[in-house]
């Protein structure tokens, strides 16, 4: 059992999967990166038996280009929508400036829904905005769009 604890290979296997696990606690799609650095490492320790060094420069340089080539083409994919209707990866900051309607009452301090885009939002504001209202959006908290009358 020691032995296999002690396998340069299965370490760095291992580490692929812990950095994958860490990813998805810290969605920062950098992480990913590193693990699949790592599990490139064991494939090629189990090929070459390469020393120490060799892995730890391998595992820099394959996480850094993976990180470099593929993070900015893989963003999107993992930034999430609402429905098929929104086009993937676009940013709430996509939506300010734009007109909405009120399709859930909406009371300052007690969010309600809009409709934009054809998309259904939460949305705050400072007045009380009746269902059928049109609002236009101003800006946004966090994931609730801030919304005032047209």
């Amino acid at each position: 059992m020691m032995q296999v604890l002690t396998n340069p290979g299965l370490l760095w296997f291992l580490a692929g999967v812990v950095l994958l696990i860490a990813e998805l606690f810290a969605p920062t799609l950098v992480l990913m990166f590193f693990g699949f650095g790592a599990w490139i490492v064991a494939v090629v320790y189990l090929m070459l038996e390469v020393s120490l060094a060799w892995q730890l420069a391998l595992f820099a340089a394959s996480s850094l280009i993976l990180l470099a080539l593929l993070r900015k083409r893989l963003k999107p994919l993992f930034k999430g929508y609402t429905t098929s209707r929104q086009k993937a990866g676009q940013d709430l900051d996509d939506f300010l400036g734009r007109d909405a309607t009120v399709i859930e009452t909406i009371e300052p301090g007690k969010p309600g829904k809009i409709e934009c885009s054809g998309v259904a939002w939460t949305a705050e504001s400072e007045t009380k905005l009746e269902v059928g209202t049109h609002v236009r959006v101003t800006s946004r908290s966090g994931l609730k769009l801030i919304v005032v009358p047209r």
